[in-house]
C-alpha cells in the first residue's frame, strides 16, 4: 500500500458524488491524500481552503426588511470575491437561518454530514 498526494491529472478518479466539493478545489492550494493498493484508491481525504461564513445575525426588528438582507448578501459576496473565493460554507444554527440558506436564490447545497474541527498535529 502506498500513501500519496494524488496528482492533479488523476483528480477525475474521485467519485462524482464529490463534485460539489471538487468544484471548490484548486490544484495550487488543494490536495487529495490517498492510499492506494494495487493501483486502486482504497482511502482518500480531500484538503482544500474554504471560506466559512459564520454567525449570521439580523436584528429581529430588521429581519423582515428585504433591503437589510440584500445589502448584507451583496457585501458578503463582494468580500468573498475579493478574497479570491468562488464558494463559501455556512452553518445554520437555527431554523430561520436554515430557511434563509435554503431559499432557491441562494443556490446553497446542503452538506451531507456534521462538520468537525480538529487541530493539525505533527506526523504520528
Amino acid at each position: 500500500m502506498t500513501a500519496m498526494i494524488l496528482p492533479y491529472e488523476r483528480w477525475s478518479e474521485i467519485p462524482e458524488h464529490m463534485d460539489a466539493v471538487m468544484m471548490t478545489m484548486r490544484p495550487g492550494t488543494s490536495r487529495i491524500c490517498v492510499v492506494e493498493h494495487e493501483g486502486q484508491i482504497v482511502a482518500r481525504w480531500l484538503l482544500y481552503p474554504v471560506l466559512f461564513a459564520e454567525d449570521l445575525y439580523i436584528h429581529p426588528d430588521y429581519r423582515k426588511r428585504i433591503s437589510v438582507g440584500r445589502k448584507l448578501w451583496r457585501l458578503v459576496h463582494r468580500a468573498a470575491s475579493e478574497l479570491g473565493f468562488g464558494h463559501m460554507l455556512a452553518t445554520a444554527m437555527d431554523q430561520e437561518i436554515q430557511d434563509l440558506l435554503s431559499h432557491p436564490l441562494v443556490k446553497a447545497e446542503v452538506m451531507p454530514s456534521p462538520m468537525f474541527v480538529f487541530p493539525v498535529q505533527g506526523e504520528t
